[in-house]
């Protein structure tokens, strides 16, 4: 689907959204209860929020639980900022595990990239080893992730 469609949601699909980032282990006749349908309606609606692309199918990893324990998140601005110079970056950091994260942004700085290592060693190692075989890249700045205390992942406002 393309995520440039916009599809309209109502109050129940909100409603099972929220149910399910809540905790997405919940049946469906769980969730059917909960929201007030039968079982029926419930799985069709389910089906069209996945084959929209409203609702992905993920699994959320507690990055220190993982052992990943620093996290920050990296400016990266290149040397130039058009097409090819820009898919050429997304293909070589989508190859590093250690990106968990990859947006292209507008402002001062061209990608803003969330990294998950084991510690600052590793994260020195990607940056001095990974990101300097990258040709294209003008400025790296980082910022540290000290605590996220507020994270709603996928959330609905």
């Amino acid at each position: 689907m393309d995520p440039a469609v916009n599809i309209e949601i109502d109050a129940v699909d909100r409603r099972i959204i929220r149910l399910l980032i809540e905790d997405a282990s919940r049946s469906n006749n769980e969730l059917a209860e909960k929201v007030g349908l039968s079982p029926a309606p419930l799985s069709r609606r389910l089906a069209r929020l996945y084959a929209t692309g409203i609702i992905r199918q993920t699994v959320l990893v507690d990055p220190k639980a993982a052992g990943l324990g620093f996290q920050a998140f990296l400016e990266v601005t290149l040397e130039r900022t058009v097409t090819k110079v820009a898919q050429r970056f997304i293909e070589q950091v989508s190859r590093m595990p250690e990106v968990v994260e990859c947006h292209t942004v507008a402002g001062d700085f061209d990608f803003l990239l969330k990294i998950a290592v084991r510690d600052v060693g590793d994260y020195k190692r990607l940056l001095w080893v990974e990101f300097d075989k990258i040709a294209e890249i003008k400025t790296l700045r980082s910022t540290i992730l000290l605590d996220s205390p507020k994270f709603e992942a996928g959330a609905l406002p």
